[in-house]
């Protein structure tokens, strides 16, 4: 008599070890939106060659964490950790921390310019539009000596209670920032932005925040991915002594580690 169990079960078995097989010899993908980002990625994947990595790269970094939820990648690399849990909270998804890769400084630029000290009565400011970065951006402004915040209050634009300058203070898609550079008076923009349209923080922003270790920039998958060996690794890589000095060497102190 033939044993029904058994000729259902071992079939399923073999669906499952395919899939295991599948899943393991797949590639890591891992996404940016950034020249930077994509040299730092290359530089890892020299590091070791046997670690199976596919880079995907992106016009920007507006569809990172989308795509990333949507398993199209398994990893991205652009953000601060202010960021992704700004992300989480207003999207309601649970993207995870891996681990920390480097700090950018943020930075006022204007080709109209060359110091806050001529900044016109009702001067343009571009700021970045997504909460974390307009957060900080006005944080920036705040240090700057520019608008005092009410920190009893929610920090948004609304949120300013002192504007001497009376700044007009527009939130612009970060991909898009860079364009405003023509036309509005200051834009402020992220190390990483900054370096894509060939600027030096340390040499060509007229004001330069502080190191701040809440915006180390941060490696990030999906919840379920985070003790995935290949995603570990990569972590570790993106860490080590040599992976530092690759970055400090080719941005110096525009860069810093924690």
């Amino acid at each position: 008599m033939i044993n029904l169990k058994k000729s259902v079960f071992i079939p399923k078995i073999s669906l499952f070890f395919l899939l295991s097989l599948t899943l393991f010899s797949a590639p890591l993908k891992i996404g940016v939106g950034s020249e930077f980002n994509a040299e730092l990625v290359n530089f890892i994947m020299e590091q070791d060659e046997t670690l199976d990595i596919e880079l995907v790269r992106y016009e920007n970094d507006k569809n990172l964490n989308r795509d990333l939820l949507n398993e199209k990648i398994d990893v991205n690399i652009f953000q601060t950790l202010d960021y992704l849990n700004s992300y989480n909270d207003l999207n309601n998804t649970s993207i995870s921390s891996i681990g920390e890769t480097y700090g950018e400084l943020m930075g006022l630029y204007s080709k109209k310019h060359n110091s806050i000290k001529s900044m016109p009565i009702g001067a343009v400011v571009a700021v970045p539009c997504d909460p974390s970065n307009k957060k900080r951006a006005l944080i920036f402004l705040e240090k700057m000596g520019l608008i005092k915040l009410d920190y009893g209050k929610k920090i948004t634009i609304e949120g300013i209670f002192s504007n001497p300058f009376k700044i007009e203070i527009v939130g612009v898609e970060s991909s898009t920032l860079p364009r405003f550079l023509e036309v509005a008076d200051y834009v402020i923009l992220t190390g990483g932005t900054a370096f894509s349209v060939g600027y030096t923080p340390q040499t060509d922003s007229l004001f330069l925040e502080s190191f701040n270790k809440k915006y180390i920039n941060v490696i990030v998958s999906r919840k379920k991915m985070i003790k995935n060996k290949k995603i570990i690794e990569f972590s570790e890589l993106a860490k080590s002594k040599e992976t530092k000095l690759f970055i400090l060497e080719k941005y110096g102190n525009n860069i810093s580690f924690f």
